[in-house]
């Protein structure tokens, strides 16, 4: 706190970082009451003027007076001539502890629920979560992730689910084999063959909810807690999630332009029980795991007994050439080498149905595992994408989504390069439905908040990473939008660019 030469007292506040969605009202209120309650603004603590506040932050004064008029009316803070805006010495919360304190007395110890205590529920409550709660981020642009649900041709879906429903056949109706149906599976593993250049038998494969669930199960079966496990990182969050959960022992590997260092894994965690990658099209850095280092993973994975989780999940959106083939294709990888996919990136995330291609020791224990939680992933939806498939619908729709987003990744590139020359810098666009680009002067922080405020839902780079953080950057989705809305939002973007320089 210093004097400036006209008297007035300065203060430099280190509030709480912004929140995912949060507007900046809502960020400024909940940082402050956070701070008053923590104690790190003492009780009759003078506040800085909100012209002060506004100016240190980058936001309109009249946000900082709608903050502190929030907290005035509810007895936060208080007001007098000449004295100022300070902390309220006594507290609304101070009534509530009273009250809950007589309540405590009157309640019998017994009658109270228990608390979750678990590692599980100490680690969800601990750790944000890896993906939105809710469905504000629909709105948004540039959202990781994301595919364009409007472009699927959701009237031939229709037909076909009438077709199903309309026969009214028991088998439809009627509860599904926990490995899935037989004629998808078979759909499944010819389509792996063509696109991925994968061999594998139908008996091989497993249908399941999504990813996450395949990833679940699998670290149940071959891992115990404590295990080690390698994740990339940076590196899905989802993924790591689950990974907590299982409490397994997780390896933090880096990522480089050549995708996973494998020699780094094997020197931290040679023991390790399994290794998650997304080798197609690194997640979220987009880079493709170099041949030498495919080919040194399946090495320490045979050496070691160990499995690789290849997630395997926008592959087909490659742009430039063919898709990369899989691990999966590899000779002698069909023992150790999970490979997982998803329709929910390819289709529509409502589908609700992944895939599994498992080492043949692993089906039985894996299609019992599924059977004793989800049963089955949902049937019905099982028997319109197995006619989707056979009658060719689906490839019709790849390739017609890969030239789209191809066209929608170009946009994006050049006019990024265009108007957001001096704030970010992308590599070049090759695959997938988004991309991660470095900040070029601009904290995470102050690009996220200027990109909400004009409509934007990128998300942090920081977000994937943990132990070997990378520079700051952010993770955008461009394969959603239009071409003609990609450019009307950067141009959005870039006008406030100018505003705020």
């Amino acid at each position: 706190m210093n004097d400036t030469p006209s008297g007035q007292v300065t203060w430099s506040l280190a509030l709480d970082a912004r929140r995912d969605g949060e507007t900046l009202q809502t960020w400024l209120y909940r940082a402050l009451r956070q701070d008053i309650l923590g104690g790190r603004l003492p009780r009759n603590h003078l506040l800085p003027s909100t012209r002060y506040l506004a100016a240190q932050y980058g936001v309109a004064r009249g946000t900082v007076q709608a903050a502190y008029n929030q907290l005035l009316s509810e007895g936060y803070l208080h007001a007098s001539q000449g004295s100022g805006t300070r902390v309220s010495r006594t507290l609304p919360d101070d009534h509530l502890a009273r009250a809950s304190n007589l309540r405590a007395a009157t309640v019998q110890p017994d009658a109270l629920p228990p608390v979750l205590t678990t590692r599980w529920a100490r680690a969800l409550t601990e750790h944000p979560a890896a993906f939105p709660l809710e469905s504000r981020f629909s709105s948004q642009f540039f959202v990781p992730h994301s595919c364009d649900v409007a472009r699927f041709p959701i009237d031939i879906w229709r037909r076909l689910h009438a077709r199903h429903l309309g026969a009214i056949e028991p088998s439809v109706l009627s509860k599904r084999s926990a490995q899935g149906a037989p004629a998808l599976r078979q759909a499944i593993a010819e389509h792996l063959g063509i696109a991925r250049g994968v061999a594998v038998s139908a008996q091989n494969i497993v249908l399941v909810s999504s990813v996450q669930q395949a990833l679940d199960i699998c670290l149940r079966l071959i891992v115990e807690p404590g295990d080690p496990v390698w994740m990339e990182d940076p590196g899905y969050p989802g993924a790591r999630h689950i990974m907590q959960s299982a409490q397994a022992d997780i390896v933090d590997v880096p990522v480089d332009e050549s995708g996973m260092v494998v020699d780094e894994g094997i020197k931290k965690a040679p023991m390790a029980r399994l290794a998650y990658v997304t080798p197609c099209r690194q997640s979220p850095m987009g880079v493709a795991l170099a041949p030498d280092r495919r080919l040194a993973l399946l090495r320490w994975a045979r050496e070691h007994g160990a499995y690789i989780f290849e997630d395997d999940y926008d592959s087909e959106y490659r742009f430039i050439a063919k898709p990369i083939p899989a691990i999966r294709s590899l000779p002698q990888a069909d023992s150790h080498v999970i490979l997982a996919g998803t329709f929910s990136k390819l289709m529509f995330p409502a589908v609700g149905l992944a895939y599994l291609a498992l080492p043949e020791q692993l089906v039985e224990p894996f299609t019992k595992a599924l059977s004793m939680t989800a049963r089955h992933a949902n049937g019905l939806a099982q028997a319109v994408l197995t006619d989707f498939m056979i009658e060719g619908h689906f490839d019709r729709h790849i390739r017609k989504m890969r030239k789209l987003y191809a066209g929608r990744a170009k946009t994006f590139q050049t006019l990024s390069r265009q108007l957001w020359a001096d704030f970010i810098e992308f590599p070049p666009i090759q695959a997938g439905l988004d991309v991660a680009g470095q900040l070029k002067g601009f904290t995470e922080p102050n690009a996220l908040a200027l990109m909400r405020d004009c409509g934007v839902g990128a998300f942090p780079l920081s977000r994937y990473t943990r132990s070997c953080p990378k520079p700051p950057g952010l993770v955008m989705g461009f394969a959603a939008h239009t071409e003609q809305q990609i450019e009307q939002r950067m141009i959005a973007v870039s006008q406030a660019l100018i505003r705020r320089n």
